[in-house]
């Protein structure tokens, strides 16, 4: 993934597919990738598709487990779970915005409020430098 997926994130929701055993192992790559970018962000793992097979809710995935990362057993096609998923990642990322001590955090927020002064003063340039436009006479 680019580099700018993970910009200004909050939160990661991580998804595999249970009938693609390569999704999930691909889960350390990604999570790697993640922790480059964003190394404070909270992290979810999602187990998706299991309306295809129920039991693949009883099988043990221990990739979030060996990491302490809140894990669900998801079914987009039938909804199972997906409301919840995001509710706990908006949740964790609020949570993490308001305490995050992530100095990416703090230095993208200085780089958006020096834009912001630096358009609020050009602005002003302009305004005092724009003649009054007269109308056209006729």
């Amino acid at each position: 993934m680019h580099a700018s997926y993970y910009h200004k994130a909050h939160a990661c929701i991580m998804v595999f597919d249970v009938q693609r055993k390569v999704t999930y192992r691909n889960l350390n790559n990604w999570y790697k990738e993640l922790r480059e970018f964003r190394p404070e962000i909270p992290c979810i793992v999602v187990a998706n598709k299991i309306d295809a097979d129920m039991k693949m809710t009883q099988k043990s995935f221990n990739f979030a487990r060996k990491l302490s990362l809140p894990f669900y057993f998801v079914s987009a096609a039938d909804g199972t779970n997906v409301v919840k998923v995001f509710n706990d990642a908006i949740k964790l990322a609020l949570t993490y915005k308001q305490n995050s001590g992530d100095f990416m955090d703090e230095v993208m927020q200085e780089l958006e409020s020096f834009d912001l002064e630096k358009k609020s003063e050009n602005l002003s340039d302009q305004d005092e430098s724009c003649p009054e436009e007269k109308p056209p006479s006729s």
